[in-house]
């Protein structure tokens, strides 16, 4: 990568620069709860609702729904706000979304929370790396995969936490609503205070560009062909990735009454698998095993999920859907590294369209696999559907030579809007 493509940020101490990366990684970590836990709680909060398997689909999509109105702005208000002060507003508005999540007993209150929740969520998810690019922007591919692995280090612990609640609620220590809403309500507090802390580093994380000579947002930065490839695959992953994860508890429960290993903790060493292998990935040389990483990872994972679905028992699957995660979480990453933009608007516009498209698949996906649960009585067919994503994501970087030197990147956009007037 050329040094003209790197964001032009603020300087700032190196030990106010790793203050604000510690404070914005656990304030992050503090808002995937409803994401990462609430699965957990989809068996029981189907009968507690007392709701059907297709409406069940639609609550655990809810954040999917509210990513989708968000999305389509991160560029624009990254661009008008800088990525510090974009990504403070995330945190802090999904704070108030965790409150109303707690403070509401009625599904219409508690699905508002959640939709709230995706409404800040996705685009603090795309804030996150813009931020700690422009704080380490020799380290784009590292800093992209330490923001993802703030995403998976919660994941090990908060569905345990979720699972050791049920299990309190059901031994009658506690009411279900407690063990459900509770979690929410003081992760809300946390962030909505939390947040604040951001605003004592002025200047950290702020692309070092005068008022008037800041580049503008353009919507062609998302429209150019590498552009778009890269959105597709993000798509296919994230899609399939977040559909399984939602549904896989569920079946898990509905299909056998014992379980040796419980939804939580699968769960749990899901994500530590991802966390893990993205902690190796960030650890490696920036760009080696570029095109590796994008062609292997997913038809392995894909093929290996999808045997364990189909003809494993709860303890196979339970051990393949870790071990899995181990070899898909790599490809991410590795994509978005593939993101070769001039300035934080657009880096934040290609990613955030790409979690746009994916939240769209999202509730597809998750809402077809409890729609063919609910007419056949069986998940595992919508489960398959959407673990496909995964083997397309590696089939199309294989034959579009995703990776390669010669292969796309989102940066040859750029490349050809600047020739004509270096000609």
């Amino acid at each position: 990568m050329s040094a003209d493509s790197e964001l032009a940020c603020t300087e700032v101490t190196p030990r106010l620069r790793l203050a604000m990366t510690a404070i914005s990684l656990l304030l992050a970590m503090a808002a995937v709860y409803a994401f990462v836990a609430f699965p957990v709680y989809a068996y029981d909060a189907q009968e507690h609702f007392g709701i059907s398997e297709g409406r069940l689909g639609l609550l655990l999509s809810s954040g999917a729904i509210g990513s989708l109105f968000s999305l389509l702005l991160v560029g624009p208000a990254t661009d008008r706000l800088g990525p510090r002060r974009m990504l403070q507003c995330c945190i802090a508005g999904t704070g108030l979304a965790f409150l109303i999540a707690g403070l509401g007993r009625s599904l219409l209150a508690f699905q508002a929370g959640l939709v709230l929740s995706g409404f800040f969520g996705a685009a603090e998810a795309v804030s996150l790396p813009t931020f700690l690019i422009c704080l380490y922007p020799q380290m784009r591919r590292r800093m992209v995969t330490v923001s993802l692995i703030s995403l998976a280090a919660p994941g090990i612990i908060l569905p345990i936490v979720a699972e050791r609640l049920l299990a309190m609620a059901e031994a009658g220590s506690i009411a279900f609503t407690t063990a459900l809403h509770g979690p929410f309500l003081i992760g809300g507090i946390v962030l909505v205070i939390g947040q604040f802390l951001l605003s004592l580093a002025q200047g950290a994380g702020e692309e070092a560009v005068p008022e008037n000579g800041r580049p503008q947002f353009k919507l062609r930065s998302v429209l150019t062909g590498p552009a778009l490839l890269i959105i597709l695959m993000a798509t296919l992953h994230a899609g399939a990735d977040n559909a399984v994860y939602g549904w896989l508890p569920k079946f898990m429960r509905g299909e056998w009454e014992v379980l040796p290993i419980g939804a939580g903790v699968m769960l749990g060493l899901y994500s530590a698998a991802y966390a893990i292998s993205r902690l190796i990935l960030a650890s490696l040389p920036e760009g080696w095993g570029q095109r590796l990483f994008l062609v292997a990872p997913g038809p392995i994972g894909g093929v290996l999920l999808i045997a364990a679905i189909w003809l494993g028992g709860p303890l196979a699957l339970a051990i393949a859907y870790p071990v899995a995660a181990f070899f898909i979480s790599l490809e991410y990453p590795t994509l978005l590294a593939e993101i070769r933009e001039s300035s934080a608007a657009r880096f934040s516009a290609i990613y955030g369209a790409s979690i746009w498209t994916t939240s769209l698949l999202t509730i597809l996906n998750v809402n077809m696999i409890g729609q063919i649960g609910e007419r056949t009585g069986d998940l595992r067919t919508g489960l398959t559907i959407a673990a496909l994503g995964f083997i397309a994501f590696g089939a199309i970087a294989y034959f579009t030579r995703l990776g390669c030197p010669d292969g796309l990147t989102a940066g040859d956009g750029d490349a050809a809007e600047k020739a004509p007037a270096e000609a």
